[in-house]
């Protein structure tokens, strides 16, 4: 699923090889944290620009924002920071948008784009630098959280955004 690459080493004097598997990932900052997710599940990260938002009268969800006009496309604007109980985090310079895809190949939702923070940095996540944080109070939108060169993110779980997004989709309908 994501870019990895396995690489073997001696981790004794007797030859025996210790296996690690690397996984490229995107370290993306959000207004009160990080997400984090395999390169891979990224198309792009662009400038927050060719978006239309919703008005209120639109009745949608607060963390539903819009859509994003990408590449001829209409891509569901979402925030995680909203979904998390942020308030909202009005577009400033350093906002971006990324442009992930959606696991379930749902043809009229192949991609959502994810209203962040900054410009995001390469990781190389392996079981030596990243470890589980137990948490009781995950957002609807997260799978776990973690932390990776000491650096705390939420992994999204893509699934339910796209379930989200499809749910308000259809109740607007």
């Amino acid at each position: 699923m994501a870019d990895s690459k396995q690489t073997s080493s001696d981790s004794n004097d007797s030859g025996a090889s210790d296996l690690k598997t690397e996984v490229y990932s995107l370290m993306i900052p959000t207004i009160n944290s990080h997400i984090l997710l395999p390169n891979l599940s990224v198309a792009e990260i662009v400038p927050y620009s060719n978006v239309e938002l919703f008005t209120e009268s639109d009745g949608k969800a607060q963390w539903f924002l819009g859509h994003l006009l990408w590449r001829g496309m209409h891509i569901p604007l979402i925030s995680v920071d909203i979904i998390g109980g942020a308030k909202d985090p009005k577009a400033n310079k350093r906002s971006r948008i990324a442009i992930v895809h959606t696991l379930n190949g749902t043809p009229d939702t192949p991609y959502l784009s994810i209203v962040v923070q900054g410009i995001p940095r390469l990781s190389h996540v392996t079981t030596i630098n990243m470890r589980y944080v137990p948490s009781d109070d995950l957002a609807e939108s997260e799978k776990m959280q973690v932390e990776v060169d000491s650096i705390l993110a939420s992994i999204p779980d893509l699934d339910r955004l796209e379930e989200m997004v499809i749910d308000e989709l259809v109740t607007q309908a």
